[in-house]
């Protein structure tokens, strides 16, 4: 979890004055209609802060070290460095201006709140996080030519949580997703109530799991993609919410893969 991860102030310092970069001209489009030769020459500056914050992460090591990032923390900043990357991309070609605006701000609010430190738990609606999680995977999901649907029900989805901690494990499990589906596939993720619990599911078209090959996989922090460290760090994640993280898979018919949470009483 990631106040719980030691990392060195010096690797740190140069994250920092790098997402400056980032986050200050991503405002600044906010706040500015249409692109502007001016501009595109900002969104280089933004992609170029990006690859150098993308070339600092490949500097980690799986041991922690003094003046490096973990594993853990590297792999929780991927998920919305790649979204900002693919954000900033399409900006630069003037595709989905809107959406892309928001999805840059967005990740870097996420990036900015994993080096913060977790919150303390709050009245959230789960439907909100999790929407947000997908728009953060959008631009992975059409690299990888995976939908992404969203069903967020109509009954009451608030929970008791920290915010970060619940975005961060869905987004987890929505890169697991889409890396196990192949191309032209779906990733669908649904948010619904059930009496006293709340619960998120996110199911793929992959290769499916044997019983075996998940108790593995809830032991392993071996890194690769597709399940691998991901989702030992989600159930930390869902464990830290009071949760609990339910897996139904069969080979060959895809995995379904649903964080369970205690409704927000009243």
């Amino acid at each position: 979890m990631t106040q719980t991860i030691p990392y060195a102030r010096p690797l740190l310092h140069e994250f920092a004055n790098e997402f400056s970069v980032l986050y200050g001209t991503a405002e600044l489009f906010a706040a500015v209609p249409g692109l502007s030769e001016q501009q595109h020459r900002d969104v280089a500056v933004m992609l170029d802060a990006l690859r150098n914050l993308a070339a600092l992460l490949e500097r980690v090591e799986p041991e922690p070290d003094p003046y490096r990032l973990t594993a853990e923390l590297v792999h929780e900043l991927r998920t919305p460095l790649h979204a900002l990357l693919g954000f900033a991309e399409m900006l630069l070609v003037g595709e989905a201006r809107g959406d892309c605006l928001l999805g840059v701000v967005t990740a870097g609010r996420h990036m900015a709140s994993l080096l913060d430190g977790v919150r303390e738990p709050t009245r959230v609606s789960a439907g909100a996080v999790v929407a947000q999680a997908v728009l953060l995977i959008s631009a992975e999901a059409q690299a990888a030519d995976v939908r992404v649907g969203l069903d967020r029900g109509t009954g009451d989805d608030a929970v008791r949580a920290d915010p970060l901690r619940l975005r961060q494990a869905v987004l987890n499990l929505l890169t697991n997703a889409i890396h196990c589906g192949p191309p032209d596939s779906e990733v669908s993720v649904a948010v619904s109530r059930d009496a006293d619990t709340v619960t998120v599911a996110v199911r793929d078209q992959g290769p499916g799991l044997t019983a075996g090959q998940i108790a593995a996989l809830m032991r392993t922090r071996s890194g690769e993609r597709a399940h691998g460290l991901g989702l030992p760090i989600t159930c930390e994640l869902v464990a830290a919410l009071s949760g609990r993280l339910r897996v139904e898979s069969t080979p060959g018919r895809g995995s379904c893969f649903s964080i369970e949470l205690a409704a927000y009483p009243g």
